[in-house]
């Protein structure tokens, strides 16, 4: 399929604004899910003809796993616009893109989910 511009317009108008994570699972390298108690926020400015931010800012808390994902960088898709590219930007310096499966992005639900480089899957649900 080819993501044509106002396919890719649209797609960028839809992401634009606020999103509140509903869910957050995390699978580790031995396959066992877990379903931590999460919170947080992801923002992505509509970016028009300049470079597109995001923003996010995750908590959680489980007994078998507790951190957070806190960054800022540029986001973009695939041309298929199957993926979500997020590249963290710390100290002006372009860190590794991380690359996330679009399961779902609507108006109001946006769905999506990467492996670490350690193997383990986390998938997050956000609503708008």
């Amino acid at each position: 399929m080819t993501f044509s511009c106002s396919k890719h317009e649209k797609v960028y108008k839809k992401l634009d604004g606020s999103w509140t994570l509903t869910s957050y699972r995390f699978k580790n390298q031995q396959g066992l899910s877990y379903y931590p108690e999460a919170s947080g926020t992801l923002f992505f400015d509509n970016c028009g003809d300049t470079i597109c931010a995001y923003s996010m800012n995750i908590q959680y808390n489980h007994s078998q796993i507790s951190g957070s994902r806190v960054e800022a960088g540029k986001f973009g898709f695939t041309v298929e616009g199957s993926k979500l590219l997020l590249t963290p930007i710390v100290a002006s310096v372009d860190q590794t893109t991380i690359t996330h499966g679009v399961m779902l992005l609507t108006k109001t639900d946006l769905e999506f989910q990467y492996t670490d480089d350690l193997g383990r899957s986390h998938h997050y649900v956000f609503e708008k």
